[in-house]
């Protein structure tokens, strides 16, 4: 139309013009005319083209919309069918649901097939749990089970729909390669040339046979695979879902190993290490043997399970560690501990919390090492946090042994002794978490280890460990090193006298933990004029100590046979020393074989006191309190918690094994309980247990509540691990466009001196292009030490590795 009324409107302007144009005359002129008749005609050409190409360009889009609503109607039947198959017939489950109640507003028919009945105007939440979070929360996807199916579950908010996809194959092949993951560990047979040097060479080899027989044969009852590396040390393989039922059965072999010990009357047992992890195979070799590390730092004769993801698992662990009868070791870390000694500026010594005497002669027998060798040392000794036994030696050794008296100093002047260089000797202590000073251990750069019990994963990182569990004592291996420290040592017959305390108070006057050893470690002592009668007159208790042990014995009562246990309902806050002497008495009673003691150790915590003899590991039970020790004298402190709370929580251990029967209850596991389940299981358990977990903080009750808020945890916790992995991948991009130029100085061969080290690398890289990498996952793919072009990965996340460019240049 538009077109149509300019048309008009030129063709007025053009009469207008034509009329204007005759009446002053112009047509008189016959040039003009002439002229104004040839613009007219190719105006009028001009015009007739354009209408006539406008008009042809209509006509094409006109035929091809025409074309196009042809194909649209001919496609529309063939949509609609593919739509109604999608909706009715292929594997896909839909919903719609109303957001305001939640419930299902119209569903296809394999919906209904997934759930087992018709869904319309079911609630969202009643079709599965899950599905409500999808809907009400973040999430996009979600998998779920139904039956011995799973699908995947993903929401289209602004559809107000859920679809539906069965994924139970791909979910049968994550269980299956789950299942099939290899578990790699190693084997020791403890203590097998000192158990065997009595027997003949035909005795050794069938003893040794029939060791390796019922290992292999546990090994291929799981369809493992064993490969020995010396006769009493071996490899082996297996599954991950083979290595489950090898946890379930709490690896008999120990006992089956421990039988054969038994029949030809010999200490001989085995510890395991074992790793499962998704890393290389060199790294979970490194993982598998720091486990059996591990299995023998704690003694022995048990399996230390390392499984990724998951708590470090134990079992085993009942007997006592076997005596070493050669002391090469001994020579071997004693000369070990005198080159740390003397490389060092000077010398830190320290025990544990609330030191007793032990920890007091470990420390004297050290300091005397270290003087030997003519270093500085200091002793970290807060005179408060001593036991009462301490305190009363410390006059003695101030009239007796000033030179060492003077070395005792308080923890804030120690830190201002030490640097980069100093040695710090911890003893008597297998936790970081218990030492005498924590800010001192902190400082220390380079920290050695001396002690007997046994260390759980919670570790120090030390650059010498000497850890026998076997020992009764610490000064027991402080004496022995001090035999071969190759140094003359200047022990006074005080000092002696304070070592031989420690190993009559950790003996129980020579009563348990015995060995040739522990009575070796004493004659030594003995030849230093160590007294007995002086120790007796220390141990010695003073009247109100006596009444108190006494006051508390009169509320023993025996939980189960065996098991007797003092509480100490006054709310008095009794020192740990009290405990420990009140639970040693109670083994004086007879029939009992584990005595324990509950009382209040300050305004916040409960303390457990553990004694025993070596048939009960009181060690086990108190690390599943957040305590630990030694096989028979442990112990804990449990805070926030009344008495009668702890009591129940311990009263529950020891019945645990026995309650099988009672009513049970379902709680939600708030991390890894050993043989129960894994953090975030729903476990039924007898309700004598679950009142423990739960008064443990070890579970929370099983409510829909507590249900769906894990749900709601785990879902966020995914969202976070997919957002760092895209972090990690962006991460990836920016690292692999950069490289990297590192300088070096050439030697006349055409070789660097040295090679080029991580550490440069990562300092040059950050230097050059702002990114600052750790050192310790970044990989070399060959050393270098020449000038060229080398290739560094860097592990960014389990499943992300970037890899950069080096260009070493010559300076």
């Amino acid at each position: 139309m538009r077109r149509i009324i300019a048309l008009l409107l030129s063709i007025i302007g053009l009469i207008v013009a034509g009329i204007i144009a005759y009446q002053h005359g112009a047509f008189n002129d016959m040039d003009f005319v002439i002229y104004y008749a040839i613009i007219m005609a190719f105006f009028g050409a001009i015009v007739v083209s354009i209408e006539f190409i406008l008009n042809h360009n209509r006509k094409q889009k006109i035929k091809s919309l025409n074309a196009r609503l042809t194909a649209w109607s001919s496609l529309s039947y063939h949509v609609k069918q593919i739509g109604d198959e999608a909706f009715n017939e292929l594997p896909i489950g839909i919903f719609l649901y109303d957001l305001d109640n939640l419930n299902v507003k119209w569903s296809n028919p394999f919906a209904n097939k997934v759930f087992g009945f018709d869904i319309e105007n079911a609630l969202v939440g009643q079709l599965h749990e899950s599905l409500e979070q999808l809907i009400t929360k973040q999430g996009s996807v979600t998998t779920f089970a139904i039956g011995d199916k799973r699908y995947d579950a993903i929401s289209s908010k602004n559809n107000q729909a859920v679809y539906l996809f069965d994924v139970t194959s791909r979910e049968e092949i994550k269980d299956k390669y789950l299942k099939r993951s290899t578990a790699f560990g190693v084997i020791y047979l403890d203590n097998v040339e000192e158990a065997l040097s009595g027997f003949d060479i035909y005795e050794r080899s069938n003893i040794r046979g029939e060791y390796l027989g019922i290992i292999t044969d546990w090994i291929q009852e799981h369809h493992g695979y064993i490969k020995l590396y010396t006769e009493d040390r071996m490899t082996i393989a297996m599954h991950y879902e083979e290595l489950q039922k090898v946890m379930a059965n709490k690896f008999e072999i120990l006992n089956r190993i421990r039988e054969v010990s038994a029949k030809h009357r010999i200490r001989i047992s085995a510890s395991i290490g074992i790793a499962c992890w998704e890393v290389s195979f060199d790294e979970l070799g490194t993982l598998a043997q720091n486990a059996i590390e591990l299995a023998e730092k704690r003694g022995g004769d048990q399996a230390v399970v390392n499984i990724q993801n998951e708590k470090i698992a134990y079992f085993g662990g009942k007997s006592n560690a076997s005596e070493k009868s050669s002391r090469v070791h001994v020579r071997i870390q004693s000369q070990n501990f005198r080159e740390l000694i003397e490389a060092a500026s000077n010398i830190v010594i320290m025990g544990h919390k609330f030191a007793d005497i032990d920890a007091l002669g470990a420390m004297i027998g050290v300091y005397r090492m270290a003087t030997a060798s003519k270093k500085d040392v200091k002793i970290v000794f807060d005179i408060p946090e001593v036991d009462n036994t301490v305190k009363k030696i410390v006059p003695f050794l101030k009239e007796e042994s000033p030179h060492l008296y003077a070395q005792l100093d308080e923890s804030k002047n120690i830190l201002k002794f030490m640097n980069n260089d100093t040695l710090l000797v911890i003893v008597d202590t297998q936790s970081p978490n218990i030492v005498a000073n924590q800010d001192v251990y902190k400082q220390a750069k380079k920290i050695a280890c001396i002690d007997h019990h046994r260390h759980g994963e919670n570790t120090f990182e030390a650059i010498f460990m000497y850890v026998e569990p076997y020992a009764s004592s610490s000064v027991e291996l402080v004496a022995e090193m001090m035999e071969f420290y190759q140094k003359d040592i200047d022990l006074s017959p005080i000092e002696a006298t304070v070592m031989y305390g420690g190993i009559i108070v950790d003996t129980n006057e020579f009563s348990y933990r015995t060995g040739t050893r522990t009575f070796g470690a004493a004659a030594y002592l003995k030849e230093h004029e160590a007294s007995s009668v002086r120790v007796k007159e220390w141990l010695r208790l003073d009247l109100d100590r006596t009444l108190a042990i006494n006051e508390l014995l009169n509320n023993v009562q025996m939980v189960t046979p065996g098991f007797a246990v003092v509480i100490d309902e006054s709310g008095i806050v009794r020192d740990r020393v009290l405990l420990a002497q009140t639970s040693q008495k109670i083994l004086e009673i007879e029939g009992v074989k584990a005595g324990f003691t509950l009382a209040k150790v300050d305004d916040s915590s409960i303390g457990i006191s553990a004694r025993s003899y070596d048939e009960i590991n009181v060690q086990i039970i108190m690390e599943e309190l957040g305590g630990g020790g030694h096989l028979n004298s442990a112990a804990t402190q449990i805070k926030d918690q009344s008495i009668q709370e702890v009591f129940e929580s311990l009263k529950t251990l020891l019945l645990r094994e026995h309650d099988e029967g009672d009513e049970r209850m379902k709680v939600i596991l708030t991390e890894d309980v050993k043989g129960r389940g894994k953090k975030d299981d729903v476990i039924e358990v007898a309700n004598g247990y679950g009142t423990f977990l739960l008064s443990s903080n070890k579970a929370i009750v099983a409510s829909d509540e507590n249900i769906k808020a894990i749900e709601k945890e785990k879902q966020l916790l995914k969202e976070r691990e997919a957002e760092h992995l895209a972090l990690m991948n962006k991460l990836k991009q920016e690292i692999e466009s950069k490289s990297v130029n590192i300088f070096i100085n050439i030697g006349n061969d055409g070789k660097l001196f040295g090679s080029v080290t991580t550490k440069q690398i990562v300092e040059s890289f950050e230097e050059q292009t702002g990114i600052r990498l750790d050192k310790k996952k970044v990989e070399l793919t060959s050393e270098i030490n020449s000038v060229g072009i080398y290739t560094a990965t860097v592990s960014l996340h389990k499943d992300v590795k970037a890899q950069f460019e080096i260009n070493v240049l010559e300076k």
